[in-house]
């Protein structure tokens, strides 16, 4: 299949999920999932936030903050994260370190406490992230060095136990919380939390804002994903593992509209779309469908809609076209576009 026939199968698809008509299923879900891409402001926090409201309606879900700027648990608790006592950080340090034990009872915030609108779905709990992750690489990377250094299997069990560190904290809380789905989003640098992240996920969803910026941190993620010689396989190889998130989807941001023709991408959004469409055709064995082009999601540009979303703590689902909102000393109105959003979002996360 041609690269122009893929994007008109995007595109025909979101027209369907847009008019409410009959889209295809997914072949496979998974378990967890992580957000990530080598690139900040592309949404990513919001993104993790309403996908998760979505997917807490049908499933009980644990969710994880590891990115040191923690927007993500900002989202979920409120001024409540200024009051927890334990972190993501705290049980990572436990794991590498050998520090004290942390108990996944003082670790785990009922969300359900934190953020009203969660309270009509299933039992969602979060582990929330902390600004010392930005420590946390120096950390992770001396540790594995040391442990290079020690006897082959010595060496390669301790360097196990170090990079399945959030997989073994998701393991423990998985005791209380009993998840059905785990959704961790991530920083949008590799070294630290998200390398472990990686090791710790079935898939990955990848948003790629419609920019060049954004599309060469694509192709960067997707290297770090499958070669070899970079740090992901170099020390999963270290630690004996070969473990690789599939990529389960590219969710393409501030996607813009033809005015003309209803529901069409404009030309600005399909060349962008049609570039990530060629990287994704590079590393299609790392993909969970046969064509990449099905793995493939747009979504409305934010608009103020996001803005309102991450400041106010309030899922997309839940905003009014036309209500007006206080962000950042502004009044902020709803954009009409935020009715498209919603069908976006909730097909995306009935495919996970």
């Amino acid at each position: 299949m041609t690269t122009k026939q893929m994007v008109d199968d995007i595109v025909e698809r979101s027209q369907a999920v847009l008019s409410d008509g009959d889209v295809p299923k997914r072949s496979q879900v998974f378990k967890s999932y992580a957000l990530s891409n080598f690139r900040g402001g592309i949404g990513k926090s919001t993104l993790s936030f309403n996908l998760s409201y979505e997917v807490s309606q049908r499933y009980r879900t644990l969710l994880l903050d590891t990115c040191s700027q923690r927007n993500f648990s900002q989202n979920l608790m409120g001024d409540d994260i200024f009051d927890v006592e334990k972190t993501i950080y705290d049980s990572l340090v436990q794991q590498i370190a050998g520090t004290a034990k942390v108990d996944p009872e003082e670790l785990l915030v009922s969300v359900k406490s934190s953020c009203a609108p969660f309270k009509s779905g299933k039992s969602a709990y979060a582990i929330p992230g902390s600004t010392e992750l930005y420590l946390f690489p120096s950390l992770l990377y001396s540790t594995l060095a040391q442990y290079s250094q020690l006897q082959a299997n010595l060496g390669k069990e301790a360097s196990r136990r170090v990079v399945n560190a959030i997989r073994t904290v998701i393991e423990e809380a998985s005791v209380v919380a009993k998840p059905e789905k785990i959704i961790i989003d991530t920083s949008p640098f590799f070294g630290g939390a998200t390398h472990l992240s990686w090791a710790a996920a079935d898939a990955l969803i990848i948003p790629v804002r419609v920019d060049q910026h954004s599309i060469e941190a694509l192709r960067l993620t997707l290297r770090m994903l499958t070669d070899n010689n970079l740090d992901f396989h170099r020390f999963n190889k270290q630690a004996g593992t070969t473990h690789q998130p599939l990529v389960h989807a590219i969710v393409m941001t501030h996607c813009g509209w033809n005015r003309q023709k209803a529901n069409t991408p404009d030309s600005s959004t399909r060349f962008f779309v049609e570039q990530a469409v060629n990287i994704a055709k590079e590393f299609s064995h790392i993909f969970t469908e046969n064509e990449v082009s099905d793995c493939f999601y747009l979504l409305d540009d934010f608009h103020s809609s996001g803005r309102i979303s991450g400041h106010q703590r309030i899922p997309i689902s839940k905003l009014i076209s036309g209500r007006k909102y206080p962000v950042d000393n502004q009044r902020l109105e709803v954009n009409p576009s935020v009715d498209r959003y919603k069908k976006e979002l909730q097909n995306l996360a009935t495919d996970l």
